[in-house]
């Protein structure tokens, strides 16, 4: 998402600009959705990756699906239909395809924003740091459509939109403590040990500084990293260091309390469902040239910046963003996501 304008109180001359977007990923590592205006909540953007794809495992759980290790998962885009209500799902096929061709890959699917998880089958599959976490399989027509277009069997899950789960072991308490000084006291009982953030946040002017780095005339995409709120107007990297950012029109507040350390998935090739072949495809390894800034997550670059809203508002385009407070140093990633052997990240 690029929200219109930046300031920074540290400048004289506050650099503003009129280009903002925002954005939500009904289901983790599909095509996101552009939005004029969102929602913010505890949970980040309503209706941001509340779903999930999931492929049987041999013990007869499930692995969640995740565009890093399974790049066909770019070639489905989703699209709003009815906004508050429901969204759409289509397949592009690429050329040339990676799955035999099927009448599914040239129809659309529409699903709820919010399903009626009474009608639902119950699960429990392995996500962030828990073993069982509750998730409800959608109806069979959904995966049958889901499953012909990959040509392999997969499910469509929901994760509900209390994303979370409530520990109290060391490493949960030594996380809970590290973002206490930054996180309002009300906003504390909704956070849950899970919630590496509920927002992604980065800069244009950083995807910007990524294009001479590929050559030929290539272009770094946006939508690999996968952002919700995108900002312009500050110089390249800058937002490594913020540490709140201020929407005048509400009041409202957002926290960035981590950074973003990235992985496979944006070497993907979103066109082709496969891992990029030009210098595209070799994009982590140019960034872990010189983005590898986090001691915390010190073998891989960062790119955007986790936060909190600090309470529920709107977000439109064309708001004004000041950059309120910003860190002397890096902040240091604490690993608590990494704990999960089946976890992916949450903004992919």
């Amino acid at each position: 998402m690029k929200i219109t304008e930046v300031l920074s109180p540290s400048a004289t001359s506050p650099p503003r600009t009129n280009k903002f977007q925002l954005h939500i990923y009904p289901i983790k590592s599909l095509r996101g959705i552009p939005l004029p205006t969102a929602s913010l909540n505890a949970q980040g953007i309503a209706y941001d990756r509340r779903y999930i794809l999931l492929k049987p495992a041999k013990n007869g759980g499930w692995i969640n699906m995740f565009v890093g290790v399974s790049p066909e998962m770019a070639l489905f885009h989703c699209d709003a239909s009815s906004p508050g209500i429901s969204f759409t799902v289509s397949y592009h096929t690429p050329s040339p395809p990676v799955a035999p061709p099927t009448l599914a890959q040239n129809s659309t699917l529409e699903i709820p924003f919010e399903p009626n998880c009474a009608e639902l089958e119950k699960l429990n599959i392995e996500i962030y740091t828990a073993p069982a976490y509750p998730a409800y399989r959608m109806q069979d027509s959904i995966n049958t459509w889901f499953s012909d277009c990959f040509g392999y069997e997969v499910i469509l899950a929901y994760l509900g939109d209390s994303l979370g789960v409530k520990k109290s072991d060391d490493t949960a308490r030594k996380w809970i403590s590290s973002i206490k000084p930054s996180i309002p006291r009300s906003l504390l009982k909704e956070v849950s040990f899970s919630d590496g953030a509920a927002l992604l946040v980065a800069s244009e002017a950083s995807l910007q500084e990524l294009h001479p780095r590929l050559g030929n005339g290539e272009k770094a995409a946006l939508e690999k990293f996968r952002p919700n709120i995108v900002v312009d107007g500050l110089v390249a990297w800058d937002e490594d260091f913020w540490a709140e950012l201020i929407l005048p029109r509400t009041g409202a507040r957002i926290l960035l309390t981590a950074n973003c350390a990235r992985c496979s998935s944006i070497n993907v090739d979103l066109q082709k469902g496969k891992m990029g072949n030009g210098e595209s495809g070799k994009l982590l390894k140019k960034m872990m040239r010189d983005r590898r800034v986090d001691a915390g997550s010190k073998w891989s670059p960062v790119f955007g910046r986790y936060g909190f809203p600090v309470a529920e508002t709107d977000i439109r385009i064309g708001d004004e963003v000041v950059v309120n407070r910003r860190n002397r140093e890096h902040t240091v990633w604490s690993g608590f996501c990494h704990l999960s052997a089946n976890f992916s990240a949450n903004f992919c």
